[in-house]
């Protein structure tokens, strides 16, 4: 009895593996297969949104203007950013009217901006208020009753509520009855006008002491703030009963923040280039106090989160995190040292936060730190898939998703201002999917002809976005009937007990309304690529020659292998179109009936 062979629930790459040693359904080599129903198929190819409104654009945050599932995606507003760091958030935000975005990066100082405004077309606003640098003038007159001694100060509020930091204070001493009589300095102006912020009020608080001798800033009235004086009359009973002063702390973002994420509990964590985590008041993300700020010993890459943990990716090793107010945020610092190649391949999940080292692809969970790539290619293998310092990732399904990206052109001399240098597509045509949960999928390589400029997620969906070209794509792996990529597959190397040729083959493959027309007559040559109108090739390579390449035509058809040669070792390499659902090889056809 000859040999025969039956390969399907077909599988992804295992790199550190010889070819000779894979199981007999793993890739020796697979690019844009997509391995998830088990099946030989290319990857999904991705499906055109919209051009750029800014062809020199790097991402793009999509707003829903009605339902946010992808069904209405022609129903939504599109915030583009030549800045390929750049992190857009919609924090959580009590009674958030204004329906408010906000956007920081390593080249933009934290901003904000309203629907309403946004769709008015107009610009962004700085996020945060500041604090007068002068305290209020105070003088007082009359009164007869006790003497006390009270500290004025006030802050200014936008005219979406968010209040700043008090003034410095003014004290003084008079009769509870007296008339406290105040003036103000106005905000600069360009906090006033909207080209900065949109300040519209002042409040006033004082200090009132009370029985155990504490003393306390409660509010006592609130002013246009182009109106720059105030007299206060009221008895402290009445002013007791007003709100206490809560922003003593509310500074505004540092302008270095290199970039933030959302947490749980109305958090967002944000970095600095000086190695520090700040936080936002819960719910206030225009108030960062200095208070809640920790340090962590080396320059931080990103961050990542996983329900309530922060996951700190430096260029040494990583950090970990959790609270559930920042005045409670606990930071521990792992044993592992895996630095962090790349901001964009920080990729945050329900088991854990990803990212990009030079040894492999890491999971952070729980306090763990794991090379989840060891179990499947070592080092070289991760480093020459992609280029790995220029990785930018999204979540496809339970996979990792990622590309090397390219960066937009710079001047190329100081000395020739009209000229720009060209774009550093290096590795922006290569990329990668790693599933550590489906075992089928593995790794697989990815290539594109147009160079790739980001991969990230969707806010509202999760669903996989791509800019190439100019424009934004889509990678729809739930589409039932989708257009998909041509791949390349190598299938593992098959040894005969002993030299044996190798007679006869069946491949079954799936027809449907997105193949090109066949051309009238096969090419028979024995070297080829896959032609514009052709569904696929097939190869056979004896002890590593290339012995014969045949078209798929016919799903199921006998075709009749080259005799006259033995062989120790087979492997067969397709390029197709088509989805393939099994491969059956044997010496004779008679053979191959008992596969």
């Amino acid at each position: 009895m000859g040999i025969a062979l039956k390969i399907n629930a077909f599988a992804g790459m295992i790199p550190k593996l010889d070819p000779r040693l894979l199981p007999d359904n793993a890739s020796a080599q697979a690019t844009n297969t997509y391995f998830y129903n088990g099946k030989l198929e290319g990857m999904v190819s991705p499906t055109f949104i919209r051009s750029l409104t800014n062809p020199s654009a790097v991402y793009a945050y999509r707003i829903p203007l009605g339902p946010t599932d992808m069904a209405h995606i022609e129903n939504s507003l599109w915030l583009e950013f030549q800045d390929v760091n750049v992190n857009v958030l919609k924090p959580a935000l009590i009674d958030d009217q204004y329906q408010r975005y906000y956007w920081a990066s390593d080249t933009i100082q934290p901003m904000y901006n309203t629907l309403a405004r946004i769709q008015a077309g107009q610009n962004p606003l700085l996020l945060g208020v500041p604090r007068p640098t002068n305290a209020p003038g105070l003088t007082t007159s009359g009164g007869t009753s006790i003497p006390e001694t009270r500290a004025y100060v006030y802050t200014w509020v936008t005219q979406f509520g968010e209040e700043g930091q008090p003034s410095p204070p003014s004290i003084a001493t008079a009769f509870e009855d007296s008339t406290w009589n105040l003036t103000f300095t106005s905000p600069p102006a360009a906090y006033i006008n909207g080209a900065s912020g949109l300040i519209t009020t002042t409040n006033i608080y004082r200090t009132v002491t009370g029985v155990d001798g504490t003393t306390t800033y409660f509010f006592v009235a609130s002013v246009p703030v182009t109106t720059l004086s105030y007299s206060d009359s009221a008895p402290d009973n009445i002013v007791t009963a007003n709100n206490e002063l809560l922003s003593t702390n509310w500074s505004p973002p540092p302008a270095n923040l290199q970039g933030w994420v959302s947490m749980p509990n109305g958090m967002v964590a944000g970095w600095d280039n000086d190695a520090n985590v700040w936080f936002c008041e819960p719910y206030r993300p225009h108030a960062w106090p200095s208070i809640y700020t920790v340090a962590v010993d080396y320059p931080i890459v990103g961050l990542g989160v996983s329900g309530q943990t922060l996951v700190i990716c430096t260029e040494v090793q990583p950090y970990w995190g959790a609270g559930v107010n920042p005045s409670s945020f606990t930071l521990s610092k792992m044993d592992s040292v895996e630095p962090c190649l790349s901001r964009g391949s920080i990729m945050s999940a329900p088991e854990g936060v990803y990212y990009a080292s030079p040894n492999g692809l890491i999971l952070v969970q729980s306090g763990i730190v794991t090379n989840i790539s060891r179990q499947y290619m070592l080092k070289d293998s991760w480093l020459n898939l992609s280029k790995v310092n220029t990785m930018r990732a999204a979540r496809l399904g339970t996979g990792y998703y990622g590309w090397g990206t390219g960066t937009q052109g710079v001047w190329s001399s100081a000395f020739d201002p009209n000229s720009f240098d060209q774009a550093d597509l290096s590795g922006a045509r290569q990329g990668l999917l790693i599933d550590p949960i489906d075992q089928n999928v593995l790794v697989s390589q990815l290539s594109n002809t147009d160079p790739t400029y980001n991969t990230f997620n969707d806010f509202w969906t999760g669903e996989v976005f791509i800019i190439r070209d100019g424009a934004i794509y889509w990678l729809n792996i739930a589409d039932t009937d989708p257009v998909r990529d041509v791949y390349t597959w190598w299938s593992k190397e098959f040894q005969s007990p002993n030299k044996r040729n190798l007679g006869a083959m069946k491949i079954y493959f799936d027809v449907t309304d997105k193949l090109p027309v066949l051309s009238p007559i096969p090419n028979t040559n024995l070297i080829q690529t896959l032609a514009p109108n052709q569904w696929g090739l097939v190869s056979l390579y004896a002890d590593g020659q290339l012995v014969w390449t045949r078209e798929l035509r016919v799903s199921g058809e006998l075709m009749r292998l080259p005799s006259g040669f033995k062989a120790d070792f087979y492997q067969l390499m397709i390029q197709a179109r088509v989805t393939i659902s099994n491969i059956q090889v044997a010496e004779s056809a008679r053979d191959l009936a008992k596969v």
